[in-house]
């Protein structure tokens, strides 16, 4: 009961990689988005501080230039003052070319004014675009507003002073000193504004970084967190397998000592087939031996005394008993091929001998048939392929075609060809039906063992076909009615 409620549990233990590949690969985009993102605004802040320096600057050195004016009245402070006041100015117009939405390349010509980088304009356009409506952005442009009105009435102070000077009406020391208290005003005024934008842009980033961070961290752990989720899946899954292969290898060592049990079984029943076959070696064929050999001995004395009856009798009666011996014969090699060595190995043999073995048996009842058996085969071919085998096949096809050739001629032969060797017996016999053709050829194509028992046409071919599975070869069947039967067997060397 616990074993299943172990099982049970694992069984339940589930992640969808999908889902966690799916999750990492969202998480990821989305983490370099927010970098790059990040990397984006802050590269645009540092821009527009970069940019309040500028302005700064320019604006200080503006005003050292019109207070030289003022108590100089040197002509060049007057041309100093108005291009270092550009600056600003370039600025402000591109302030309000962003808040009327005006076209890139005047915003652009802006920026460029007050000596902003050109790598940083279109990154300044983004930032004040996208975060024009958030609170520190909204104080920070603020302040720039107010700074662009205190240069424009620096500028427009600049022009007084600069009139007084060119109708001489700038003599008196006090009124220089009341021009100079206004200048330090503004100054003044417009310093508390660059201050206060730059606190408002450094707050606001600050912010915006520490914002951006905890949305780094997020994606991060989300990322963490799958891999770990995805990777405790993993593990319990490979505890679930090895629970699982531990069951069935236990499952396996039963089946296999049932195997075991049964290999000893049925090598007890081999053992008992074997001493079935002895008997029937025994039993049967030396009685039939007898009566071929005595068959043999009254067809022979009844021809030389002319009793042409006893004669037809005696050679009858030793056709069949040969035949009945052969048969015998053969279905005890075929047992024995099947209980003994299926997997047997044989060493390179003469495959003339072996045709010519098989030729010398059926010679003589090819003989009284007055049909000539010719073996074609080069005494030079040599084969290791199961003899026991090839023997009965042989043994078979050749004593077919000796019982359906009369006064004709019947060729073995053996021969190699394209790592193939092909045997084969043609006879100059009655044929065969292209029905039976077909039976045979369907019935080898199916190899269906059982259906390899059945004997419609008698057992000597089915006999055949079942021993050619054992050697992988194939049979071909070549005939003509009255005129004789070509069948070859085709076999891989």
């Amino acid at each position: 009961m616990k074993k299943k409620s172990n099982i049970t549990f694992f069984k339940n233990l589930k992640y969808n990689s999908t889902t966690a590949l799916l999750i990492i690969l969202t998480s990821c985009s989305m983490l370099m988005i927010t970098n790059y993102f990040t990397i984006k605004t802050l590269s645009a802040a540092r821009a527009y501080v970069n940019g309040e320096s500028h302005y700064s600057k320019g604006h200080n050195n503006a005003v050292n230039n019109l207070i030289s004016l003022l108590f100089t009245s040197n002509e060049i402070y007057w041309t100093k003052f108005n291009r270092n006041l550009t600056i600003p100015q370039g600025d402000a117009k591109a302030r309000i070319a962003l808040i009327n939405d005006s076209n890139t390349d005047i915003i652009k010509r802006g920026f460029k004014e007050g000596k902003n980088h050109e790598e940083d304009l279109d990154d300044m356009i983004w930032l004040f675009k996208n975060f024009k409506s958030i609170p520190f952005f909204k104080k920070a442009v603020y302040e720039w507003e107010r700074g662009d009105q205190l240069n424009s009435e620096l500028k427009l102070l600049g022009l007084i002073i600069h009139d007084e000077i060119l109708f001489n009406k700038l003599f008196d020391q006090n009124a220089k000193l009341e021009f100079l208290n206004k200048i330090n005003t503004i100054t003044k005024k417009i310093s508390h504004n660059q201050e206060e934008f730059s606190n408002a842009f450094g707050n606001g980033t600050r912010k915006v970084k520490n914002y951006l961070f905890y949305i780094n961290i997020f994606f991060i752990l989300i990322i963490i967190s799958t891999v770990y989720i995805y990777f405790t899946s993993m593990i319990k899954k490979l505890l679930y397998s090895k629970h699982i292969l531990r069951s069935k290898k236990e499952e396996l060592q039963l089946f296999i000592e049932d195997l075991k049990k049964t290999k000893k079984e049925l090598s007890t029943e081999i053992i008992q087939h074997k001493k079935i076959i002895g008997t029937i070696s025994h039993d049967i064929r030396s009685p039939l031996k007898y009566i071929q050999l005595t068959s043999k001995y009254l067809m022979n004395k009844t021809k030389e005394s002319k009793d042409e009856i006893s004669f037809k009798y005696a050679t009858s009666i030793y056709k069949s008993s040969s035949q009945l011996y052969e048969f015998t014969k053969t279905l005890i090699q075929y047992s024995k091929i099947y209980f003994e060595d299926k997997d047997y190995i044989q060493e390179n043999y003469s495959v003339y001998e072996l045709l010519e073995k098989k030729k010398n048996i059926f010679e003589e009842l090819a003989i009284n048939n007055n049909t000539k058996i010719v073996n074609v085969t080069k005494k030079n071919l040599y084969s290791n392929l199961n003899n026991r085998v090839l023997s009965i096949i042989i043994h078979n096809l050749l004593d077919n075609a000796v019982k359906h050739t009369n006064k004709g001629t019947i060729e073995i032969g053996a021969r190699t060809e394209h790592k193939k060797i092909y045997f084969w017996v043609e006879d100059t016999g009655i044929g065969m039906q292209q029905d039976i053709i077909d039976y045979y050829t369907n019935l080898f194509k199916n190899r269906d063992p059982e259906k390899l028992i059945l004997s419609t046409y008698g057992i000597g071919l089915h006999l055949v076909l079942e021993l050619l599975i054992i050697i992988k070869a194939k049979i071909s069947f070549k005939s003509k009615v009255n005129e004789g039967t070509i069948i070859t067997i085709e076999v891989n060397i």
